[in-house]
């Protein structure tokens, strides 16, 4: 506190001090949306790698460096964020904190990339971010979208036992579509070709969904599960309309069916799964530094996160400032080096991996959520690479 207060003085008064006085921060750049739509998907991740970073200068900082966050917002605008990103590579940024989108945040990791800056995005899970098609300084802390629909796939078959599924993707963002493709499949890999008996789509701001509603309703026996891949509004609406007509099988969701804020918008939800990277507001986080983060969020922002994704941005300042200290060096090929190094590194994310070909997570154990009657339970971090919960952090 003492370090913050004696920078914020420094802030008001530059004409009274040297500007030497903050000349050995490392600055850490945020080219993220706090307005627009993506202010929901920004927002927390964003906060968390402010605590990532109060909680690292706590300790003596980076190679001996307190780190200093610079935040643009970008205003869920491209070309802003473009311009945002050549701003804080102009400030000599070491690490650039790009949106939970790929859209989003593709230009400022282009900017990064050109600029020999690490990107890394907190929870953008399209696999464009991940598998060098910008650059190989370009990384996610997300778990991929197809690989998250095949841990959904996989808990479903292996803890449930579903045998047969029926699929409603909306194609409002990437992310959803990949996060069908991946559960498709996967379970389709388990169960056989046959297992999903539909493949249905619709588009985030339809008010209806009558006519998916009467096709599911139209097949012979139905399913024994329903995958939607969609983030709010528009999973709400659809999920209210598929019970208001008696569609009561159960419902498996990806990260974006997270957010007990929009619960509400389906008075008593049951028989509704979701995963996440850790627990949203609403939810008992099981890992107890994780449950930590939750209580130092809603202790200087009061309120826990909205979404469980947030906790992706405390590990992109956590993962870097862990690889720049094993490099004993803040240049981005050494830093990168060590990045590429991580096996199953143990972040506050979770199980973290990256390769020198895979600058994302394609697998790790994810918290499985149960909501009867409104009320969320956690199951556990399911691994599909076991078939069972994981315990890693004990």
């Amino acid at each position: 506190m003492k370090k913050n207060s004696f920078l914020a003085l420094v802030l008001a008064s530059t004409l009274a001090m040297p500007s030497w006085a903050m000349a050995d921060d490392i600055l850490i750049g945020a080219a993220t949306s706090f307005s627009g739509w993506m202010a929901a998907f920004d927002t927390s991740p964003t906060r968390a790698a402010e605590l990532a970073i109060a909680d690292i200068n706590a300790k003596g900082g980076v190679l001996g460096r307190q780190l200093k966050l610079v935040h643009v917002d970008t205003k869920t605008d491209t070309a802003m964020t473009a311009k945002a990103a050549q701003d804080l590579v102009g400030q000599g940024v070491s690490l650039l904190l790009t949106a939970c989108d790929f859209d989003n945040g593709a230009p400022a990791a282009l900017v990064a990339q050109k600029a020999g800056v690490i990107a890394m995005s907190s929870c953008g899970a399209d696999m464009k971010y991940g598998d060098l098609t910008i650059g190989n300084n370009v990384f996610t802390m997300a778990t991929d979208a197809a690989g998250t629909g095949q841990i959904m796939a996989d808990w479903a078959t292996r803890k449930k036992g579903f045998k047969t599924a029926y699929v409603l993707v909306d194609t409002f963002i990437e992310y959803d579509k990949s996060l069908c493709r991946g559960f498709v499949e996967h379970f389709k890999k388990l169960n056989g070709d046959a297992s999903v008996v539909l493949e249905d789509s619709f588009k985030n701001a339809d008010p209806s969904v009558a006519s998916q509603v009467s096709r599911y309703q139209e097949l012979k026996g139905g399913a024994d599960v329903m995958m939607i891949c969609s983030v709010p509004p528009g999973i709400g609406s659809a999920i209210r309309q598929f019970r208001a007509a008696g569609v009561d099988i159960p419902i498996l969701a990806g990260t974006g069916g997270d957010g007990s804020a929009w619960h509400e918008s389906v008075p008593g939800l049951s028989n509704y799964f979701y995963l996440n990277n850790s627990a949203d507001a609403g939810v008992a986080e099981p890992r107890p530094a994780a449950d930590a983060y939750q209580n130092a969020y809603k202790a200087k922002w009061g309120e826990r996160p909205g979404s469980g994704q947030g906790i992706t941005g405390y590990s992109v300042i956590e993962g870097w400032a862990i690889a720049a200290e094993r490099a004993g060096s803040l240049e981005t090929d050494k830093v990168r080096a060590e990045l590429e190094k991580f096996k199953d590194e143990p972040l506050l994310a979770g199980l973290t991996t990256f390769t020198p070909t895979l600058h994302t997570n394609v697998n790790r154990p994810m918290l499985i959520v149960s909501v009867n009657d409104s009320k969320p339970e956690p199951l556990g971090y399911y691994d599909m690479r076991t078939g069972d919960y994981a315990v890693w952090w004990k």
